[in-house]
């Protein structure tokens, strides 16, 4: 009799022993070995087996034969009938050295620690990171024309739409896809001389759009980088034009920023 359990599994595991060995060996197995674990009202049974040379039987049929040997007194989900080979570990000295290495160690936590904070710094880099430092914002919250001066430094900037507004149909929707649509007109003139007029719109198809919501329709959308300017005072002159059914407008102001979209 082959049985590894804990005394207050022994006499149970006894009791399955004797009553699935004799059944078992008339069906060719020549071994058979029993590991019991947990407590008696809610324990887990093993049993082993070997079958003899050239006897084919299969796992589920000597299955079936315990069930049938001692029926109704274990749980099916409570005992399983597996190859001898496939027993849990039985040596108390492996065992406890398997909960060891079970156990996180303090290096295993800091490691998965920062594991994790990877994917959430992405998405901070995502959303914040390419966002550059706030040059000058051209103030609008309508329909209208604004003003902004920087000094540009030779750089890379890039136009920025700082948006709230919404619909008259929907005055309160927070649908990405009903964000503000915005033309503008800008013209930018350096150090007294008119060197660009540049037409961007808010909803023009682009490669990819960037938004940076705080709570949507509250939103911050990229326009596109602004043509490389030489050293010197920049006079922004820009006139917003909101799509007609948008009537709930707070803000449409037009933003400068350092740094490109990529």
């Amino acid at each position: 009799m082959t049985i590894h359990a804990s005394p207050g599994m022994q006499r149970c595991a006894e009791m399955l022993y004797a009553a699935i060995e004799t059944p078992l060996r008339t069906l060719g197995v020549t071994h058979v070995e029993i590991v019991a674990r947990g407590a008696p009202s809610a324990g887990k049974y093993w049993v082993g087996y070997r079958l003899a040379p050239g006897v084919q039987r299969s796992q589920r049929e000597l299955t079936e034969q315990v069930k049938l040997s001692f029926p109704g007194t274990l749980s099916c989900h409570l005992l399983s009938v597996v190859p001898a080979e496939r027993l849990p570990e039985t040596d108390p000295g492996v065992i406890q050295e398997q909960r060891r290495l079970r156990r996180p160690t303090l290096g295993m936590i800091v490691l998965f620690g920062l594991l994790a904070l990877i994917p959430i710094s992405w998405v901070g880099y995502m959303l914040f990171g390419m966002r550059g430092d706030l040059i000058v914002t051209a103030p609008l919250s309508g329909a209208g024309s604004a003003e902004a001066r920087f000094v540009a430094t030779g750089g890379d900037l890039a136009l920025w739409a700082s948006l709230n507004g919404s619909s008259s149909s929907s005055p309160g929707s927070k649908t990405l896809r009903k964000i503000l649509p915005v033309r503008y007109d800008i013209e930018v003139i350096h150090d007294g001389k008119l060197l660009h007029t540049l037409s961007v719109e808010t909803q023009r198809s682009r490669p990819s759009q960037k938004l940076v919501c705080t709570r949507a329709p509250d939103c911050e959308v990229y326009l596109e980088d602004l043509p490389k300017l030489p050293p010197g005072p920049v006079l922004l002159r820009v006139k917003g034009t909101p799509h007609p059914d948008f009537t709930h407008v707070k803000d449409m102001s037009l933003l400068v920023r350092k740094g490109t979209f990529f």
